[in-house]
């Protein structure tokens, strides 16, 4: 997730490392547990460098979906997905390279609106119990609904990433309530969740691009926040309900056409 320090934004993204604090959106589970993966299989570590950079859910043998922000600015060849596995250790799950990376051409890291990016694998994934894909929501989700969120991200709000996948569980906040909360940079394409009153659970630094999921299916995508798990300050998240359109003719266009390994941006 990203924070915005004023505004939180979650993302380590290299090309914005020269930004100040206060003007850039910083990248966040903080009052979750810890989880086997076999509960979550459909979560991916997106590695940078070697090294945790993101999460993201897998939704077909070969495709990755994550945040835009966790792709902006960086080369494919930099990037792989670790899958299957709990923890941060590197023999712990399978990793795999990235053919071809693609996010919304609408996404500004300004607005964070239009978070929403996809990895496309060289090579498929074998499901098995730690690794499975998970179905995209195409319909309103009720206020109040709880929602899964998890990942490898910060489990206090000035801490450091978890060696452990967490999990915890969040409530959807109504949409009008989260844009008075958040101001009018909340837009359509996102959706919140949190406990307002009391804070406490939410997602965090090196979350981002992290599943949010009801009823087993994706409804958001780890976005940015206001800090984080703050009071009145609800976790934000790219909504898949409306951004499924822009995904769904992406896969079609990568379906029919021969894709190279080289990275695309759309």
């Amino acid at each position: 997730m990203y924070k915005l320090t004023s505004v939180h934004i979650f993302c380590i993204l290299f090309s914005f490392s020269v930004a100040s604090k206060e003007n850039s959106p910083n990248p966040r589970i903080v009052g979750g547990f810890p989880t086997d993966i076999v509960n979550v299989p459909y979560i991916v570590s997106v590695q940078l460098y070697g090294n945790h950079h993101c999460g993201g859910s897998i939704i077909n043998n070969r495709t990755i979906v994550t945040a835009a922000h966790c792709l902006a600015g960086i080369p494919r060849r930099l990037l792989k997905v670790k899958v299957g596995g709990s923890s941060r250790d590197p023999t712990d799950g399978q990793l795999f390279s990235a053919a071809s990376i693609h996010y919304h051409d609408k996404w500004s890291a300004k607005t964070m609106d239009y978070d929403i990016g996809l990895i496309r694998l060289v090579n498929e994934l074998t499901y098995s119990r730690k690794v499975k894909a998970i179905g995209m929501n195409r319909r309103k989700i009720p206020d109040g609904s709880f929602a899964t969120i998890a990942g490898w991200g910060f489990t206090t709000a000035n801490g450091s990433g978890t060696q452990v996948l967490h999990f915890a569980r969040v409530p959807i906040v109504n949409q009008t309530v989260c844009k008075t909360l958040l101001g009018n940079r909340v837009t359509e394409r996102m959706i919140c969740a949190g406990y307002l009153n009391d804070g406490g659970v939410d997602a965090c630094q090196m979350d981002s691009g992290g599943p949010l999921v009801v009823r087993k299916e994706l409804v958001g995508i780890v976005s940015w926040g206001i800090g984080c798990a703050l009071t009145n300050k609800p976790g934000v998240y790219a909504r898949i309900e409306t951004l499924f359109p822009w995904l769904n003719n992406l896969l079609k266009k990568l379906n029919t056409a021969k894709e190279l390994a080289i990275p695309q941006i759309y």
